[in-house]
């Protein structure tokens, strides 16, 4: 059976929507999960691919009596599994089946990544393979080699050769994407494609080393390693109800500023979320005319600058992402270059589509305000108290073999509301 951990992985946006191609394996080296990224750098179908073994997938070039891309990659992985931690194979040729051609092999240079997956108990269930096809950049960044023909397993580029590596096949990528996005209003510069590329892929990394909870635990994890001046993140979503729900918060000091706004109905994530647009606090000792409340008590805490931007959809503004800043500066500074950009690939993170955990949380508030409200009709109505109320709603909720949710929709609906 497959892991709960691998199903998780393999079905997270984060996973479907980067453009750095990753499979989901479990401890048999079997194929659980291979993001639309994969698929297209090896030209395969996700049909061809899942429940696969790895090198029944991808054999060695049985035309290259050098081939080594079988034993490096089983090595790295059986070193991963068995110690439970991430092993980066450097620059690895590896060719890989011709889609067009039965038979035949394109000739392919990676730079893999290899990393554990492990579950609450920290128990090693199963391995991330990144990979980037650095063929092209190979050849021309490290002329030496003499291209792919005379490929030298024993040699590998120096540390700055390989990043250089990646950093131009990376910006290639993006490139191809930017030009394919041309016809579309607004597009993004090649090099704006290039940066949004690369915060994808601290998320992603951000999300592997750190094992977050979710999604949005793994956004604010990011955004304060990667952001400077930042110290501590929050994502919150709001569902019309008096509540509002914490997706994510990086710290105790973050959950706490947010939560000083709801109790003062006041401040920078509210403004955001109820206005759809961005609200850039650099100094907070300048905004106390606007959220009196809130300013004084994000003041005792610590807080000296906040950035919130809200995340929409195209019809709507569900919640924000909220950047904090706790060490004031003598010359007060805008948020990081990259902080909208890191919000805008959060709200595609978390609102992809309905099964994403912001809708499960919208959803979840519904739900209660719902109860409430139903039970204090009910409290009204019958003359009883929400106790009462309360315990009348759950045994016929039992009774009907329906959520409480449901029951509490019937009887406001029965009573016109």
């Amino acid at each position: 059976m497959t892991h709960e951990i691998l199903r998780a992985a393999s079905s997270s946006q984060m996973f479907q929507v980067t453009a750095a191609p990753y499979l989901v394996l479990d401890t048999d080296l079997r194929i659980q999960g291979a993001n639309p990224a994969y698929l297209r750098a090896t030209g395969r179908t996700a049909k061809e691919l899942l429940g696969a073994f790895l090198f029944d997938a991808f054999p060695d070039n049985p035309h290259d009596p050098t081939a080594s891309g079988e034993l490096n990659l089983g090595a790295s992985l059986e070193r991963v599994l068995r110690r439970g931690v991430p092993d980066e194979m450097g620059v690895q040729r590896y060719d890989i089946p011709d889609p067009d051609a039965p038979g035949a092999f394109r000739p392919k240079t990676w730079s893999p990544v290899n990393s554990p997956l492990a579950d609450a108990d920290g128990r090693v269930v199963g391995a991330l393979h990144h990979v980037e096809d650095i063929t092209a950049v190979h050849e021309v960044l490290d002329p030496a080699s003499g291209g792919a023909a005379a490929w030298d397993p024993a040699r590998q580029p120096a540390a700055v050769l390989r990043r250089a590596m990646l950093a131009a096949a990376r910006y290639a990528r993006a490139h191809a994407a930017w030009g394919a996005a041309q016809a579309t209003p607004g597009a993004l510069s090649a090099a704006g494609v290039a940066r949004r590329d690369a915060l994808w892929h601290r998320i992603v990394h951000t999300a592997r080393h750190t094992r977050p909870r979710g999604c949005a635990d793994a956004v604010c994890a990011a955004a304060v390693q990667e952001l400077p001046t930042i110290d501590a993140a929050a994502v919150t979503v709001h569902g019309g109800g008096p509540e509002p729900r914490h997706l994510a918060v990086s710290s105790p000091g973050a959950r706490r500023a947010e939560e000083l706004q709801w109790i003062t109905g006041q401040g920078p994530s509210l403004t955001a979320a109820a206005t759809g647009e961005p609200v850039l606090v650099p100094d907070m000792n300048q905004c106390g005319s606007r959220w009196p409340l809130f300013t004084e008590a994000a003041h005792r805490t610590g807080v000296s600058a906040v950035f919130a931007y809200p995340l929409r959809t195209a019809t709507a503004t569900l919640g924000a992402l909220t950047l904090y800043r706790s060490q004031p500066h003598a010359r007060p500074a805008g948020p990081p270059v990259d902080a909208e950009t890191f919000a805008e690939i959060t709200a595609v993170v978390l609102l992809a589509d309905t099964d994403t955990e912001i809708i499960q949380q919208l959803r979840a508030t519904a739900d209660i305000d719902d109860v409430n409200a139903a039970l204090g009709v009910l409290a009204a109505a019958r003359g009883i108290s929400t106790h009462d109320a309360a315990l009348w709603l759950q045994t016929t909720a039992a009774a009907k073999r329906l959520p409480r949710a449901d029951v509490a929709r019937i009887v406001l609906a029965r009573y016109g509301i």
